[in-house]
């Protein structure tokens, strides 16, 4: 999904904003924060479910986004209503390591023309 809006799939831009109705905004965490975050929770010994999101935004802020680094892309409606947050993670003392959308982007355009998702 997180392609979706630069690859123009619009099935799986259709799953982003359902993602979106259904929480109120669009978590995203970068995936080597993911694998970082598994990691840390193994050798902390920690115990329960951990949410893994470096940052919440809205389909609107994200399209801008896109827009202004990949001008050839459209944009979402919608405002976020409510914020994914791995507040349980980070007071256990993970760092995440990719905080802003350009981070986490910059990796996801590469990997998409890696798997020949993006053209371009």
């Amino acid at each position: 999904e997180i392609l979706s809006l630069i690859s123009g799939d619009d099935d799986m831009v259709d799953r982003l904003e359902l993602i979106e109705q259904a929480s109120g905004s669009i978590p995203l965490v970068h995936i080597e924060d993911v694998c970082r975050a598994e990691i840390f929770a193994a050798e902390e010994a920690t115990s329960g479910r951990y949410i893994v999101c470096t940052l919440n935004t809205s389909g609107v802020a994200l399209a801008h986004f896109l827009a202004a680094k990949y001008p050839h892309i459209g944009g979402l409606p919608e405002k976020p209503r409510v914020c994914i947050w791995s507040d349980k993670l980070v007071k256990e003392g993970f760092q995440y390591k990719y905080n802003n959308l350009d981070e986490i982007y910059d990796d996801v355009v590469v990997y998409g023309r890696a798997l020949g998702v993006l053209p371009y």
